[in-house]
């Protein structure tokens, strides 16, 4: 991904990114990922957390909504909550089936502490902001996601056809997530418009701070959260 400076907040924040976002690339999760060698237990528990972090995200896109002052906002967000959900139930809860995953397990699944105060942060910053916080809060996460598959699959072509992670990689890929990815980007710009240098450099440091969560999540699920 080419970053270029402009006077957009997601370029701002991209040059960010651009400087955070290597260190996701070399990390032993995502690398293992990609060529096949990571042990199966480790994305199993990587799964079940973010299983559990699912269902923080789903209540920090309804902290948000509750921000809400138009009818349009309302709308998206309650649609941004409704694809969540369905994606959970579509997607990451089929994916755990076929690794073997229990229901007694999820049930059973406690968020480890580095994976709580991600989610506490970023909802703790929406419920002290705005509409547009708790996007910036929730972006990192969305587009990193798009950045790590695209560039790992550059890397390693042969990660889309492994039978158990390339699922996991082709999903990121998508149209449909680029879609979404990108509408989210086009929302923070529109709101940020108008903001002040002040509040433009508070919510850059917002995204760094999740860029950093970020890190720390890849961390626990590789010590599978003996770190």
């Amino acid at each position: 991904m080419k970053i270029e400076a402009s006077g957009k907040l997601s370029q701002k924040i991209a040059v960010l990114a651009e400087k955070l976002w290597p260190r996701y690339l070399c990390h032993p999760f995502i690398t293992q990922m990609a060529d096949g060698t990571l042990p199966l237990e480790k994305f199993r528990y990587y799964m079940l957390q973010d299983y559990l972090y699912l269902r923080d995200y789903t209540k920090i896109l309804a902290a948000i909504l509750q921000k809400a002052d138009t009818f349009e906002q309302i709308r998206f967000l309650s649609g941004e909550i409704e694809s969540t959900l369905g994606e959970t139930y579509r997607t990451h809860i089929p994916y755990m089936q076929r690794l073997g995953i229990t229901e007694e397990e999820i049930r059973q699944a406690h968020t480890h502490i580095d994976n709580c105060a991600y989610s506490h942060y970023m909802l703790c910053e929406t419920q002290n902001g705005n509409v547009l916080t708790g996007l910036v809060a929730l972006l990192n996460c969305s587009w990193s996601y798009a950045y790590i598959a695209e560039q790992m699959v550059q890397r390693y072509p042969q990660a889309l056809q492994n039978k158990t992670y390339g699922a996991w990689f082709a999903g990121y890929l998508s149209e449909e997530y680029r879609k979404a990815n990108q509408d989210l980007i086009d929302r923070i710009d529109a709101l940020a418009a108008s903001i002040s240098p002040q509040e433009e450099n508070r919510l850059c440091e917002l995204f760094e701070k999740c860029c950093l969560f970020d890190l720390r999540f890849w961390d626990m699920a590789y010590a599978m959260g003996n770190c």
